[in-house]
Formats: C-alpha cells, structure tokens, sequence
C-alpha cells in the first residue's frame, strides 16, 4: 500500500444500465460481444483523453485521471459513444466523478473516501447523466467549456457527511460527437487477409504486413480495430507511432511499445522476457529501470556490437514474449521514421517467420522518395521477411453511406452521400473533416428525423475541394486566441506542452484555457500522452498552421518556442536537449544560435547512450551548424561527426570528416594530437567496416607520428601496410615477413594486448616451443600454431558464453564456432555439431556479414573433412565466388581461402581447376613465414589436394615449405597435421619407407593431441598408399591399418569415412 503523490487525482466511475436484464435476455455469447465492444469504446474514450483504466468491472469501468477536466471530457465522450448502437443494442450508462487524493493498492489500483464518492455518485445518477462532486466544478471554474448544474446536497452509502453533487450539462445529440473516434466500415477484404496472418503468426509462422496508403485514407484505423480484435482473441498488442520532425526520440515507436508493455505485465514475468537483454533496451525505454530497478548495466561493447545488441534484445524480447501468446506489434506512421527505428524493424521482422510475431506496419507512399530509409528497407524486406503489402485505397460509395448514416444517426439524402464520396474520393480524414465543417456551418441540419440542409443543390453546401481547404475553414471559425495557440504549438516537434504553447502564442492562463477546451471541441487537437500535452489529430493540420506562416515567421516562432522552453524548464532545460536543439537549429539564421549547440551536445550524448548512432550524427550536424565563426569546439565537432559518420555506415562522408578533422587538429594542436585521432579513426573505420577509409587514415596518421612507438603507431602502421598489401600487385594473398612487420609485431606486443580480429599484427615465433612461451592465454595462437586444442577449448567456450551474456553476438558466433572447431578436432562430433548449429543461428540474428561469421565457414569445411560429407552446390559456389572476385579488402586471406578451394574442387573431381588454385599458392608457400596467419593449415591443404587427386603437380615446392616452415618448427592446426601432409608427399612420390615414418611420427603427434579424427585418417592413408603400390605383402600391410581405421571410425560415427574404407577393404 502506498500514498500517492499529493496532486489530486480524478476518478471516474461507469455502470451499464440494466446490465443484468441485458445479459438475460441476449444470452452468454452475445452479450459477451456486446459488453466487449462496450469496453473497447469506454477504452477509447479514456486513452483518448489520457485517462488510466484501472480496472473494469464487467459491466462498467473505473479511470483516474490527473486533470479534471480530461475527466469531464472523458465522461462527455463515453456518454455521447454509446448512442452508438452495439450489435443492434442502444445502451444506457451512468457516470460518477470525484476529485481528491488516493492511496494506492498498489501501481494498478486505488482506495480511499475519493474513490468511494465516485462510486457511490455514479451508482446515484440516472442512465444518461454524469454526476460530479463540487470539488471538480470549483476546479473548472470559469471554464467556457464546461457547463455544470447543481443537484444540492446528497446523502451517500458510506459516506458520513453529505456531498455536495452537481450534473455535467452535456449536449447528448451532439452531431461530430461520434466522429471523435471515426466509425469503422468496409475494408472486409483488407480484414480477412490480416485475419490470415494472425492465424498463421498464432501457429508460429509470423510475418510483416505493411498497410500502405494516401494520408487520412484509415490505415491507422484498420489498425485498430484488427488490434482490438487480436487483443480479444488473446494476443498481446503492442503498439507504437513515429511522430512527424527532424528530431524524435530514438528507436521512438519500439520504446513507446515496449514502455506501455511494461506499465502493465508481471514484474517477474517482464524480467523473464527481457532476458538478458534488459539493460540494454532500457537505453531506449528507461522507464523498465522503475519496473525492475535491480536491473544491471549491459557490459560496454564496441559502438557496431552495441547497436546490436539493442536490435537483438528487442527481437529475442518479442519471440519470449511471443511464447505464451501471439503478439502483435504496431508501428504507425513510418514515413517518419529514422534510420534507426527502420534499422530495427528490418531486424525485428527477420525473425517474425520462426515467431509467433506479426509486426503491422503503415506508412504513406506518397511521402517516401528515394532517400528515405524506408525505400531502401522495404526491398530488402521482400527478401528477407515473410512480407505483405495492403494498399489501402478510398471507402466505396456504399461504404461512405454506412459511415455518415452511422455519424448522423439519422437517414442521409443519397445526393449528400454521393457529393461526399465523389469529392473525398472516399477518404476517411477527409469525409471526416467535410461533415465536421458542414455540422459547424450550420449547412445540413436535423428536422422530422432527417438531415436536410437549406442549400438549394449540393454545390451550394460549399464542400471544399481539399483537406487543407477544409482545415483551414474549420480553424477560422475558431476565436482568435484559440487560432493564435495552435499556430504556437505548430512549430513543435510532435506534442506541446500546453503552458510553452500558450506562453508563446501570448495568452494568459485564463485565455488559453479556453483556447485548448475550443480547440478539443473542435476535434482538433487531442489530450498527450504526458500531463499537460497536446498532439493534433492529424499532421495535415498542424501541416496547415505551420505552412500558413512565412518562412522568416516560422524561423522566429521557432526561436520564441526555443526561449519559452529554457524558461519554462529552468535548470532541467537539459532533459529537453534535443527539443531545444531542435528549435535552436530551425531559428539558426537568428543570433545567438550558438545557445542551442550545448543542447545539441547534450543530445548526441544521449543518442550514443542509446545506440541512435544517426540521430548522434544528426545532432552533430546540427551543433556544427550552429555554431559561430571562430568557436574554438568546431575542430573537435568535426572529429567527433567522422567518427560518429563510420557508425551510420556513411563511409564516404566519414572519411571526409575524419581527414579533415586530422587536417584541423594537426594546425590547432599539433602533430601529435592529429597522429592520435587519426589512429582511433583508422580503428573506427576498420571496425565499423570500411577498411579502405582505414587504409587512407593510416596513410595521413603516419605523416603526423614521428618517432613514436606506440599503440596509435601501432595501428596506423598495420593498416598501412594492409594498404599497400592490398595494392601490390604481387602480393600472394598472405602477409610476407618484412622489417616493418617485424617492427610492428615488436611494439604491438610490448604496448598492448592483441585482438587479432581487431588489429592485424602478426607476431614472429620460432616454434611452437617459443609460441606455448609467450602467447599465455591467446586462444587463436594456442589453436592456430600451438595445436594445444584441449586448453584453447576451454578458453573459446569461455569466451563464447560470455559474449552472448554480454549481447556481443557477433564474437559470440566467431567463438562458438571457434568451439565447433576445436569439438571436431577432437572428435566430440555430437558437442561440435551443436556449437556449430548455435554460431549459426546467433550468426541469422546479425544484420550482416562479419569477419567473425567466416569462423562458420571454416567450421563447416572441417567438419566435412571430419565426415567426409558430400560437397554441396552451395559450398562449390561459395569458394568460387571467393576465389573468383577476391575482395581487395581481405587480400590477406586469399592464399588460404585458395587452399581450401583446391581441396573443393579435387572432392568434387574438378582436378584442373584444384591443380590451378595449387599452383596460385606456390607465391605465398615460398614467400610467407610459417607463423603467418593460416600458413600451416593453407600448406597442409595444398598437399592434402594433391592427395586427393594422386597428383604431383608443384609438389617439390609444397614439400619443401611443409617440412622447413610446418614441421621443423612443429607447428600445428586443427584437421590439419605437417607429418601427415609430408607422408602423403612422399608417398606421392614413391618414397614409401619415408612416407611410413611420417605417418608414424603423425600417429604420436596426433594421439598426444587428442585428435581423435586426423589419426584415424592417417591409418586410412597410409593403407590406402600400400593399395596403391600394389607389391606383394602390401595387402597384408594395409589390412590391419583399415581394420584399425574403421574401428576409430565407428567408434567417433565418421560415416563418410567408414564408407571409404569399406571399399578399400573390399578392392
């Protein structure tokens, strides 16, 4: 139990007339239809006027509100709804409303003599009326928009004084009442095939269903009534909007979906579908933090990993939420969207198909060109999703008859219905505004039950020939002040507050208090989602107010809305950062712009908080833009907008920045300042994944450093040298060994720890003695070089599970492939399989590819060689495509990647195009050392091609690379041995004692290793070279190493390999 806040509270209470006697005579199953369709326009009128349900009753419904008269409105509007006739019904309801302070149950419900006025009013008031204490009327006094009429004193049930009550005087027939909340027609066909996806979602096969269409044309509306029918159905509705300007909040209609989510679930079961990433979604929806406030901070990733791990949780979060029901998310008014939000939903509607997730977008098509973020997304979205599109066109003719007959509640003349439709095209907005001008004016009227009109013709009512036309006659009917506010609250970015607003439009309390009650009653503005808010019920009116205005009038009111808010907000003015970074920069051709740059600032900051990396760059822009001549933080800006530009993968312009950034720095403060900046924007870029623009960086970093020899020399150096790699010619596609890399190996390991993914440096070893020595716990080296597969292992399980706890999902996918490698190395083919199937369906939860992803490749191929599984078209295709069109970017893998595509080809009995990938490595075999990245397994893989095709093409070159930088040095890979490779060599080449020691010396190096796999192949190819020879005895020699080989190949289940020695058993 706890107290409320000391603001008062509104409480509001309903009750069905006679709802006992309803539910008789209409029986169950109908008047649960009847009392749903009740609750939902009960619910519409308390969302609509920001009300909070607190609980419904069965038949009536309990809402607090924090304004008076929000509830008053409210109470109006459920009375007015109802006319509406329910499945043939016209319902009856009684109203009660009392204002003080509560206590709380706790955050859903209330207790207390406040509540219990409410609910003893309502129970006293007839069918039709609202009753109130005189506490709301004395709050609403002098209120033009109000009308009270007072009952006397009332002796209430419970209660122990009287209570002074008073009736709300309210026009019951009201003729726009019922277009507060436009009734739904037609659209039946559009509804069936929404139906369909629901039903498909609920069976575990959801999908993106994209309503399409001209503004106004009822998209939203659809949505609504297909979401209340899902919620009815027991599916959790989700729902969020973008809002119209150059600022929203990031990632804005997921966060609004999420947050109302979490105003209303289960702590306990909120946590449970959060999941691990709960800390990161509270980035963009803080209000989770006051839900689960033991909530922990996610871990700090790099910029790209923490982007997405926000994409990922929001996706993992809607499939757990999914499991108990299908959810339906919402997201309107997406021709708003930012980058992010659209970035989202791509990620977001990847996964619906394998969900229980429909994900129902709208969007106008009209507002969408070729840059905006949405026409990018939505032909990757065909691709990619289970994807619908609805477009929604205008009502028919007969459709518009049911929509005025249901407004007017009485028979309309034909002729008005079809000037109507005719001029409205069938646009729901439109018709919307048509009827409300033509009910303000006076022009159709009620008599004898019918609407007539004095107009002698149709062309005589004046119908208005556009929306913006009838906008415009509806505002001029509005008083001066009320004209004056909404022109004010135009110039905001989505909502107003109402007190900025009208401080801006010149009013003072008194005026625009009667301002905003006109303007509510006109239908167009409608109570925000935060005390005190406004938003207009359309954009096209704000869009009319605002266009109404000169360009130097907007630019000025701008600045006015700027000066109010800082007033307004005083020392919280910061919270509203980017609402004032906003204003500041559409009045910057003003003086003193510059007072908005620290809210800019203050708002990239936030946005990085959020991972809104656009949104950071936008404000960026904007701060940069405001600045004055001369500023001092201008270099620095434009440093931080490169770096920020590389996240927003618009590599070119961020390459720009950040030169010219380096440029500026190097003049402003030194060379040694630009040397480091240049260095973290040549990391920035290689990270985000614009190696080239690293390349160039590096370049210009390196004419700044000196003498210097550290970790900004150290990266410079390494992608300069990929650079210059990646442009020579000659290069053999693996890094050489050279006094610069010799160089940049030495500093790097003395100034800081290695990430070889990150940074490509390699360190010179000797031996494998010399890299157990000195690589401590580097799990790539102690795999790659060492062969110590057992302890690294243990280090890449350890680091796989704490990435994806972490959220780093993409070095989640490079370590549990890492993982499958080193399980099918060891012959643990069942625990491989299943990390190799878990990095690959991590790897389906990023956007992209990644350095990190081809860890998955190389699994895959080492598992094929563990069962010898029949090469697909997709694996053959794979390596053509790599070795066919080698990126310049990666040309230091080519050498490798050209191994592995030998071995392809000679599976598949391609002999010539394998012999031909063998000769292209002979470069890299000759010139590279053997401590290069791959080198052992790229020239264990040429001879195993070789062995494979029993060819001997370049095979002296092979040979001698494999025994003075493999063997001699005994380093070692996984699936891969240098013994083996020189016994197969041999063999090759007739020297069959010579090749017996090897595979003697394999068999040792293998059974220390552990590597079950390889030394059972080795018994396999060493009897298959006695098969081959063919002398007398060898079959006596081969018998026992087959028999030993099938032995270890049913024991690890090697099928492909039993099979093979199955035929030479029998050959």
């Amino acid at each position: 139990m706890t107290t409320q806040d000391s603001a008062p509270v509104t409480f509001l209470y309903t009750d069905l007339v006679n709802s006992t006697e309803l539910l008789s005579r209409l029986g169950d199953e109908r008047a649960r239809r009847v009392f749903q369709a009740h609750h939902k326009l009960l619910r519409d009128a308390t969302e609509a006027n920001s009300g909070q349900e607190v609980k419904w009753q069965g038949d009536g419904v309990m809402v607090a509100f924090a304004s008076a008269a929000a509830a008053v409105r409210c109470a109006i509007s459920m009375q007015q709804a109802v006319r509406r006739p329910i499945d043939g019904e016209r319902l009856e309801i009684r109203i009660g409303m009392n204002v003080g302070e509560a206590l709380a149950w706790d955050e859903a419900d209330y207790f207390g003599s406040p509540v219990v006025v409410a609910a003893r009013l309502c129970h006293e008031a007839e069918g039709g009326q609202i009753l109130c204490s005189s506490v709301v009327t004395v709050l609403l006094s002098g209120r033009q928009a109000f009308q009270f009429r007072a009952i006397g004193e009332l002796e209430l049930k419970g209660i122990p004084e009287s209570v002074s009550a008073c009736e709300v005087v309210y026009e019951e027939a009201e003729p726009g009442a019922l277009l507060r909340h436009t009734p739904f027609v037609g659209r039946t066909a559009e509804a069936t095939k929404l139906n369909e996806a629901l039903q498909q979602a609920r069976a575990g096969h959801g999908g993106l269903v994209m309503l399409v269409g001209e503004p106004g044309i009822g998209k939203t509306r659809l949505a609504e009534e297909f979401a209340e029918q899902a919620r009815n159905e027991g599916a959790t509705v989700l729902w969020g909007r973008c809002y119209e300007g150059e600022w929203t909040p990031p990632y804005g209609p997921f966060a609004e979906a999420i947050q109302q989510y979490a105003g209303r679930a289960d702590a306990g079961q909120l946590a449970e579908d959060l999941g691990n990433g709960a800390g990161a979604i509270a980035r963009i929806a803080p209000a989770l933090r006051e839900r689960l406030p033991d909530m922990a901070e996610p871990p700090t990733l790099e910029p790209d990993e923490e982007r997405f791990r926000l994409l990922d949780a929001v996706s993992q979060f809607l499939i757990a939420t999914s499991r108990r029901a299908p959810v339906v998310l919402v997201l309107d008014d997406l021709h708003w969207g930012d980058k992010g939000t659209i970035a989202m939903l791509r990620h977001v509607a990847r996964f619906a198909p394998s969900s229980r997730t429909l994900v129902l977008g709208a969007y106008r098509d009209v507002e969408l060109d070729r840059q905006h973020p949405l026409a990018d997304a939505l032909e990757a979205l065909r691709r990619e999703a289970n994807f619908e599109r609805l477009l929604i066109k205008g009502l028919d003719t007969s459709d518009v008859g049911r929509l005025i007959t249901t407004v007017s509640e009485r028979d309309v003349p034909e002729q008005l219905i079809q000037a109507i439709s005719a001029e409205t095209d069938g646009n729901p907005f439109f018709i919307r505004e048509v009827l409300l001008d033509l009910f303000d004016r006076g022009a159709i009227y009620q008599e004898d039950g019918r609407w007539t009109s004095a107009a002698s013709s149709v062309e005589e009512l004046g119908i208005p020939e556009g929306v913006r036309q009838v906008i415009g006659r509806r505002l001029s009917r509005l008083s001066k002040d009320a004209n004056q506010l909404l022109t004010a609250a135009s110039a905001f970015n989505g909502g107003f507050r109402f007190g900025i607003a009208a401080s801006v439009a010149g009013l003072d309390d008194a005026r625009a208090l009667d301002a905003i009650d006109a303007a509510l009653e006109a239908q167009l503005v409608r109570p925000g989602g935060e005390a005190d808010s406004f938003d207009f019920v359309h954009a096209n009116i704000r869009q009319t107010l605002y266009t109404e205005l000169s360009p130097p009038r907007q630019v000025r009111l701008h600045r006015q809305v700027a000066e109010a808010m800082e007033q307004a907000y005083g020392g919280r003015a910061e919270e509203r950062a980017a609402e004032l970074a906003y204003q500041y920069h559409r009045s910057s051709t003003l003086p003193g712009a510059e007072r908005g740059v620290d809210y800019a600032l203050a708002a990239v900051d936030r946005a990085e908080a959020a991972y809104a990396r656009d949104e950071a760059a936008s404000f960026l822009r904007m701060a940069l833009e405001m600045l004055t001549e001369g500023d001092e933080r201008h270099t620095r800006l434009v440093a931080r907008l490169g770096l920020a530009l590389a996240w927003t993968l618009n590599f070119d312009e961020a390459l720009a920045a950040a030169s010219e950034a380096g440029d500026l720095i190097a003049a402003a403060e030194g060379a040694d300042a630009a040397a480091d900046y240049l260095a973290e924007g040549t990391r920035t870029l290689s990270h985000a994944g614009f190696v080239r623009g690293a390349w160039a960086l590096a370049e210009q970093g390196l004419r700044h450093i000196g003498d210097r020899r550290d970790e900004a020399w150290v990266w410079l150096t390494a992608f300069n040298l990929l650079g210059q790699d990646a442009q020579d010619q000659e290069n053999p596609g693996i890094p050489l060994d050279s006094p610069e890399r010799e160089e940049l190996a030495r500093v790097a390991e003395e100034v800081l720890r290695l990430e070889s993914y990150l940074l490509p440096v390699q360190r010179a070893f000797s031996s494998r003695g010399d890299v157990l020595a000195r690589v401590g716990d580097d799990s790539s080296r102690l795999l790659f070089l060492a062969g110590d597969i057992r302890r690294s292992l243990s280090l890449w399980h350890k680091m796989a599970v704490e990435a994806e706890q972490q959220g780093g999902i993409a070095n989640a996918v490079g370590s549990w492939a890492m993982v499958a490698r080193c399980q099918n190395a060891l012959g643990d083919f069942a625990a491989a399989g299943e990390a190799y199937r878990h990095s690959e369906a991590l790897s389906a939860r990023l956007a992209g590819p990644s350095m990190q992803a081809l860890q998955i490749g190389a699994a895959r191929f080492e598992i094929r060689i563990a069962q010898f599984v029949e090469i697909s078209e997709e694996d053959i295709a794979l390596v053509e495509g790599l070795v066919s069109q080698p990126a310049a970017e990666y040309n230091w893998t080519l050498a490798p990647i050209r191994a592995v595509a030998a071995n392809v080809f000679a599976r598949v009995e391609r002999a010539d195009d394998a012999v031909q990938q063998v000769a292209a490595l002979i470069p890299a075999l000759e010139r590279a050392p053997g401590w290069s990245f791959n080198y052992p397994a790229m020239a264990c893989d040429a001879a195993s091609a070789l062995w494979e095709l029993q060819r001997s093409d370049h095979i002296e070159v092979v040979e001698r690379n494999i025994r003075e930088k493999v063997v001699a040095p005994d380093f070692r890979y996984p699936m891969r041995d240098g013994r083996l490779s020189l016994a197969r060599l041999a063999a090759l080449q007739g020297r069959h004692d010579e090749a017996s020691e090897w595979f003697a010396k394999a068999r040792l190096v293998l059974d220390e290793q552990g590597a079950r796999p390889l030394r059972a192949i080795t018994d396999l190819d060493e009897a298959l070279m006695y098969h081959l020879r063919g002398k007398p005895g060898d079959k006596e020699l081969a018998a026992p190493l087959v028999e030993a080989a099938l032995t270890q190949f049913r024991e690890l289940g090697m099928m492909g390999w039993i099979r093979r020695a199955e035929e030479l058993q029998q050959a």
